[in-house]
């Protein structure tokens, strides 16, 4: 499906890029088609676009065209094009380029400036704190047996004063056990995924252990933050590309808003 998908893509590009001349030059004929050398300019930017690499030689590139023009033919003869599935991708696809081409028009005509941007960093990004856990776990997956009774037993042997290094060793089930369970430096932001384990890291101190276990997708963990350390945030140029991106689709949100805001909807939907 994606591969057809992104094929689609290539033939709208050719497609939308093909507007009418006179007088074209005719590069070659399949089964009485002409192919101009519209055509094949055409489809020279669409390989560049798709393979972002350069096409040095468009003799290679008309012998690609021909062959895709003799395989459309026989799609054609074998009526592909009138496949439901088929129809619905084409039409899914249209849409997405007349979609794109009316956001490039409508908002290219005003660019991003650098201040805008600069200004979304200072307000965002520069004055953030983030702070990075050096953090070890003794893990009971979760397809073991009573994963949260063994995490507790291991608490217990944690308070009479036991090594959590040689416990994580000889207990946990995770692929760190042999490292004493050590799985590194980790920020808030890339446990999105276990807010359990992000909720219980913030509320521990530098050297200490999770008094109770902490559940995650993987199963259940007991956890050791040995240190704490403030990362400084990124750089405006490391920034300045995605914060681009940022402000490029809050432009898209507030458009589409104005024309669903002029526009007539009836959701019957139940």
């Amino acid at each position: 499906m994606k591969f057809i998908i992104t094929m689609l893509t290539a033939i709208a590009v050719t497609l939308f890029s093909a507007y009418p001349v006179f007088a074209e030059e005719t590069v070659a004929v399949v089964n009485g088609k002409s192919l101009t050398q519209k055509d094949l300019d055409n489809h020279i930017t669409m390989i560049q676009t798709m393979t972002r690499k350069k096409v040095d030689n468009p003799k290679h590139a008309l012998e690609n065209l021909i062959d895709r023009e003799i395989m459309y033919q026989e799609a054609k003869k074998q009526k592909i094009d009138q496949d439901p599935e088929m129809k619905f991708l084409i039409e899914f696809q249209a849409r997405e380029m007349y979609n794109n081409e009316l956001l490039k028009q409508t908002l290219g005509a005003t660019p991003i400036t650098d201040d805008e941007v600069k200004k979304l960093y200072d307000e965002k990004i520069k004055s953030l704190e983030i702070k990075e856990y050096k953090v070890r776990h003794i893990l009971f997956k979760k397809d073991a047996a009573d994963g949260e009774s063994q995490a507790k037993a291991v608490i217990a042997q944690l308070d009479t004063g036991k090594d959590f290094i040689e416990l994580a060793k000889s207990k946990s089930q995770g692929p760190s056990a042999a490292k004493g369970g050590d799985i590194g430096w980790m920020n808030l932001s890339s446990m999105r995924d276990m807010p359990g384990f992000a909720q219980a890291l913030s509320e521990m101190k530098k050297g200490s252990y999770s008094k109770k276990p902490v559940q995650s997708n993987f199963g259940w963990h007991v956890l050791k933050l040995d240190d704490i350390r403030k990362k400084e945030p990124a750089t405006f140029e490391q920034s300045k590309k995605q914060l681009r991106q940022v402000i490029q689709q809050q432009r898209i949100q507030v458009y589409v808003k104005s024309l669903r805001d002029k526009a007539k909807v009836e959701i019957k939907l139940k």
